[in-house]
This record gives structure tokens, C-alpha cells and sequence, in this order.
């Protein structure tokens, strides 16, 4: 009898980018490259002052997988989050940041039987690169453990290294726009709490690039607020020790 390999799961992949006209392209094709294609990848431009919007217009005109969304102002990456995964329709969503890219395999990796199968959020490891530096070695703040440990100690998953089913993301109402960083640690810190089952893969599935261009995470005073934020959510508390730190 013939193997039939195991349907991998179907997905969108929602991008949210401002400013970031030199190296949006590279997180889009990243993504068109996999061997396990997106249903739709929604590259949603937050309001950009640089030539974001025409590059993203023109990945949409060249790539039928993409479909642009330029909102007429920023509002942050929360809601420019919000706003892509409401054009999703896939089972599963991935949330790629502009900056970052997929490696060959992410998708397959992602969104394979054995890692979605009785999961929420499927998460795997990350390398960093800084510059023009060569990539560290893969991590993952968290250790496959206790999700609530993990969050505890700060923001130890990344949108660009996890996937997501959308019924989830829709059942605790996306990413909080009050949230300017920290947006993810919150999100997924929700997820926990609404009973979201999280799994964790061996497989380096990105790459977290630090580019030119403002940040609003280098902002320690806010980061430090939102932080307390997170960790003031009830479901924290039973983990919660002093030294938590934010990512």
C-alpha cells in the first residue's frame, strides 16, 4: 500500500511593517520560499513615512500569495496585527516581523501533524543576527517546561518563531493596542491563561535580525511599564518571582 503523507496544516502568514522598506521584501519572500506554501501572506504597512507602501504595493502586484493593507496612520504593531489576521481564513496564523526572516523548512517544521496536533501555539528556536554579523547559535527562551515558569520570567516567545491557530488568536481578541512593546509576551501570556496548549520544536525556524531603523523596545522607561504590566495578569502571579525580566 502506498504512504500518504500526513496533510501539513494550512496557513496565512500576517506581517505588520513600518518603515522598513529596505528589508521588508526579504521577510516576504522568506515566506513564498517555503516548500509548504501560505494560503495568503497580508503584509499590513503601519503608517510608514519611508517607500514601505510602494514596496509592499509591489510585492502584492507581483505575488498572487500576497495582498497589501496600508493603513493611513500608525497605530502600532498590536493593531496593525489585529488588523492583517482579520483578512486571515487559514487554519493557523504565523505573525512574522518586517525585519525578521523564515529559514528553509520554517513552515514545514511549524505546521507538521506531529507539532500541531493537540496544540495552540507551536513555537521553535530563533538565531539572531546583529548586523552583518554571522548568526548565533538557535535559542528559545523557553524550555519546552511549564508555559506559565516561561512566561513568568519574561517574554520568552517571539511571533516570528511561532505559529498560532486563529480560533485562539480570535478568542482572546488578538494583540492589546495599548501595548507598544511587550505586545507578544502579553498576547501569548493570555493565551496561557485561556487554557492554550503550547509546544515547543528543536527546529530553528528564523532569523531575528537587528536592522537600521527606531525602536520603540529600546525604550527602557516603557518597556519596564509594560513589563509590570504582563506580569500584574492574574495568571502570572502563581509564577511570578522578583527577578522576571522582560525580552
Amino acid at each position: 500500500m502506498q504512504h500518504v503523507p500526513a496533510r501539513l496544516a494550512s496557513y496565512d502568514v500576517v506581517i505588520p511593517c513600518h518603515n522598513r522598506a529596505h528589508v521588508v521584501a526579504d521577510a516576504v519572500e522568506s515566506v513564498l520560499a517555503q516548500d509548504h506554501a501560505p494560503c495568503r501572506v497580508i503584509v499590513v504597512d503601519d503608517g510608514s513615512t519611508d517607500a514601505s507602501p510602494t514596496v509592499i504595493r509591489a510585492l502584492a502586484a507581483t505575488h498572487d500569495r500576497v495582498q497589501a493593507m496600508i493603513l493611513p496612520r500608525n497605530v502600532g504593531a498590536s493593531q496593525a496585527r489585529n488588523s492583517g489576521v482579520a483578512l486571515a481564513t487559514a487554519e493557523w496564523v504565523a505573525f512574522l516581523d518586517s525585519d525578521d526572516v523564515w529559514l528553509p523548512g520554517a513552515a514545514e517544521a511549524l505546521l507538521a501533524p506531529a507539532a500541531t496536533a493537540g496544540h495552540d501555539i507551536v513555537v521553535g528556536h530563533f538565531a539572531r543576527i546583529e548586523g552583518a554579523a554571522p548568526p548565533t547559535p538557535p535559542e528559545c527562551g523557553w524550555d519546552g517546561g511549564c508555559i506559565g515558569l516561561g512566561l513568568a520570567s519574561g517574554g520568552v516567545i517571539g511571533p516570528s518563531w511561532s505559529v498560532v491557530r486563529r480560533s485562539l488568536v480570535e478568542r482572546v481578541h488578538g494583540f492589546d493596542p495599548s501595548f507598544h512593546n511587550c505586545n507578544d509576551w502579553d498576547f501569548y501570556t493570555r493565551a496561557a491563561a485561556a487554557g492554550a496548549r503550547f509546544v515547543r520544536l528543536d527546529a530553528c525556524v528564523a532569523y531575528y535580525r537587528t536592522v537600521a531603523g527606531s525602536r520603540l523596545v529600546n525604550d527602557t522607561t516603557i518597556g519596564e511599564r509594560n513589563a509590570l504590566r504582563v506580569l500584574a495578569h492574574p495568571y502570572l502571579q502563581t509564577y511570578h518571582t522578583p527577578d522576571a525580566v522582560s525580552a
